[in-house]
């Protein structure tokens, strides 16, 4: 399990909602009005909202269609400080209360993006692990009483 975020690291979170066919007017009405809201929160970087294009496998079709949000936020405790904010709160209950979603909405955390020299660290982290697994589980075959 990765450690959370140091602070002073930008957080960023990635929303996704399953918007249905019916609701599409309310829920982009109440996106606007949450990005209007949310310009001036301490903190934030970015909130974009992108709708899915149409391609081989995508995900919408005629019963909902697929929006992702993005926010980049200073620090986790501004992201924190946002989603208990009034227009954040008022956004979620508008979402819930109006049937707007097909599914329950998708949220992912995450930190900064990782460089190749941090993914090369991260690959070699593993492996290590990966390979003391594997061999406490060939000690722990070799010692059982089958193979005595």
């Amino acid at each position: 399990m990765p450690a959370a975020a140091a602070k002073g690291t930008k957080v960023y979170a990635f929303l996704t909602f399953h918007v249905r066919t019916g609701r599409l007017a309310a829920f982009c009405d109440a996106c606007a009005e949450l990005l209007s809201a949310s310009t001036n929160d301490v903190g934030r970087v970015r909130i974009a909202l992108h709708r899915e294009l149409p391609w081989a496998r995508s995900m919408s079709n005629e019963e909902f269609t697929l929006f992702m949000m993005e926010q980049t936020w200073a620090c986790g405790a501004d992201l924190e400080k946002h989603t208990c904010s009034p227009h954040a709160v008022k956004f979620n209950e508008a979402i819930l209360k109006q049937r707007m979603l097909a599914t329950e909405p998708s949220v992912s955390i995450f930190g900064e993006p990782l460089t190749t020299t941090q993914l090369a660290k991260l690959a070699a982290e593993a492996s290590a692990q990966e390979a003391a697994e594997a061999s406490l589980a060939g000690e722990e075959v070799s010692n059982s009483p089958a193979f005595h």
